[in-house]
């Protein structure tokens, strides 16, 4: 196998309905426990931590919105608390499971920005704290990467763009405009697109182009966006990894939740 590459977006670390441990301990000192739909997703990432180390990981992609930042619009709710410091910390240690494994080589982390609205400060990107704190490589918003010795050509950006019905149709819009560019000799050759930004596993592979749209590691939350279309908006959890063999052939396998928890909207007795 050439490369193994981890690939995880979306995180929202500090969200209510998001990934957390069991318990974080703030500053101050105090300690904040998870809900028990969130240590679900939370064993799930575990899982995904023992994955990587049983297929030899080498490199951990991250494409934006780890952090969940201070949700302005909604006057800071439905956060576990707005504190971007508290929130580094946090990414940083999960991150951390990731990339500095125990009883195994450090893999070498690259991470991209998120959406600015979650990114919460002008001029400035925690996330970007995070990837320096870890030692990571910092990409900003969109790259074209090779993983030598492999020549496939990745092109990786969190993405910003929304589907009103299908997605799929997105998916082959960008690849129709990127090809025409490609013929016209505007931009180099893409083998393959990375993209978070939607919370959906989804992987279209045609004949030299692959195309995946990364799962997250938050649940259904109920704000505005979320309301518009229940069942649309509905999560894939987990993360996925890239295994690029001998012949320079790319396979894709994502690992995502079964069942997904659910926490407003899980059914009650009225």
């Amino acid at each position: 196998m050439k490369r193994v590459i981890a690939a995880i977006s979306d995180l929202h670390l500090f969200s209510r309905y998001a990934l957390m441990p069991p318990s974080i301990m703030t500053s101050q000192g105090q300690e904040i426990h998870a809900s028990p739909e969130q240590i679900q997703i939370w064993d799930h990432f575990l899982n995904f931590v023992k994955v990587c180390k049983r297929d030899s990981v080498d490199t951990v992609l991250v494409v934006g919105d780890l952090l969940h930042g201070q949700n302005f619009i909604e006057r800071g709710t439905l956060l576990i608390s707005p504190d971007l410091d508290e929130q580094v910390d946090l990414g940083t240690q999960v991150l951390d499971l990731l990339v500095n494994p125990k009883d195994a080589p450090k893999r070498k982390l690259i991470m991209f920005g998120g959406s600015g609205y979650h990114r919460s400060t002008k001029g400035h990107n925690p996330e970007k704290d995070v990837c320096d704190r870890l030692g990571g490589v910092w990409r900003g918003a969109i790259a074209n990467l090779k993983f030598a010795p492999s020549e496939k050509v990745f092109n990786i950006q969190h993405g910003e763009s929304a589907a009103y019905v299908y997605r799929e149709m997105l998916m082959g819009r960008e690849l129709m405009f990127t090809k025409l560019a490609e013929a016209t000799g505007k931009v180099p050759h893409i083998d393959v697109f990375v993209r978070g930004h939607w919370h959906n596993f989804i992987y279209i592979h045609e004949k030299d182009v692959h195309m995946i749209q990364l799962p997250a590691w938050m649940a259904y939350e109920p704000s505005k966006p979320y309301l518009k279309s229940y069942g649309k908006m509905q999560p894939d959890i987990g993360g996925c990894i890239f295994y690029i063999d001998d012949h320079d052939r790319l396979r894709v396998w994502h690992f995502t939740m079964d069942e997904i928890p659910h926490f407003d909207d899980k059914v009650q007795e009225a």
